[in-house]
């Protein structure tokens, strides 16, 4: 079991994702000092929001992320660019003194690489137009694999605003079926 220093958002990456952070709480500056300091890794997982933007619990699920690029921001506050390189389940969580959350890990595979059948195909075109229309979100890609189920179903998870509870049932999957089922529900062929 590993431990990693942790930072839950409203939002997550997965792997092979990629996230543009802002960081300006002092916990969070000390994460990314560490981290740099160290091989550059840290965890990511859902945070709960509920319906009064209270902050509740901590997903069970996350995935261990690299910082791949710094920024200076236009408001002065430190930039990073990570890419998610693999999920992991939470096993003990502790929390320090400034709030800073480490936790305790297991590694669990990802999610093999899955050919998309002709009849989910839209889904994947409805990403493709996503990424057009908020080339913010596409340019973080060099290379995209939209005819990769799982890399298609795992950046939906990243965009969609899903349900806590549904989306640790999909993130700790063995693979992307569940997710392809879900998004065959959500996002309409045009």
């Amino acid at each position: 079991m590993s431990e990693i220093m942790l930072f839950p958002l409203g939002t997550v990456v997965l792997p092979e994702g990629m996230m543009r952070l802002r960081i300006f709480e002092p916990r969070y500056k000390r994460l990314v000092t560490d981290a740099s300091r160290g091989d550059g890794t840290f965890g990511i997982c859902l945070l709960e929001q509920n319906s009064n933007n209270v902050k509740g619990q901590v997903s069970q699920w996350g995935t261990l992320v690299k910082i791949v690029d710094f920024e200076l921001m236009d408001d002065g506050l430190l930039g990073i660019t990570v890419v998610g390189i693999r999920r992991f389940d939470i096993k003990r969580l502790r929390i320090e003194t400034d709030g800073l959350r480490f936790a305790h890990v297991n590694w669990l595979p990802s999610w093999d690489v899955h050919a998309i059948p002709n009849d989910q195909r839209y889904i994947s075109l409805q990403l493709q137009r996503v990424y057009a229309q908020f080339p913010q979100i596409g340019q973080l890609y060099t290379q995209c694999f939209f005819d990769d189920a799982s890399w298609v179903s795992q950046r939906w998870l990243e965009l969609l605003p899903i349900d806590f509870l549904q989306f640790d049932y999909l993130i700790r999957q063995d693979d992307c079926t569940e997710t392809m089922r879900f998004l065959n529900l959500v996002i309409e062929p045009e």
